[in-house]
């Protein structure tokens, strides 16, 4: 097995104003990274809307983990815009499928 699916590592990242640590596998990093590159945001920014759109019990990082896998998901079954599939993906980690999304 890749190192890399296994081997967290720990970044520190700004939200709202405040400096705050997550750790992540090294792959789901990437995959954050070509999500914000596809999407044209920032990570600061695409994590920002996870925060804000997450369930309250559940830690920022596993609601990262479960944006990650929905976003691709969505992108392998819909062929949706890029916009559409950002917003469904928040929608997975959201406590409301009926969740009015901000970007």
């Amino acid at each position: 097995m890749d190192m890399g699916m296994t081997k967290l590592i720990n970044k520190i990242i700004s939200l709202n104003n405040r400096r705050t640590s997550m750790r992540l596998a090294d792959s789901e990093w990437d995959a954050l990274h070509e999500i914000c590159e596809h999407e044209n945001m920032s990570r600061n920014k695409l994590i920002e809307c996870i925060e804000r759109t997450k369930e309250e019990n559940l830690r920022l990082s596993c609601c990262t983990r479960l944006f990650i896998l929905a976003y691709y998901r969505n992108n392998a079954t819909l062929k949706k815009t890029s916009s559409q599939n950002l917003i469904q993906a928040l929608k997975v980690i959201s406590n409301s499928q009926d969740a009015q999304i901000e970007l």
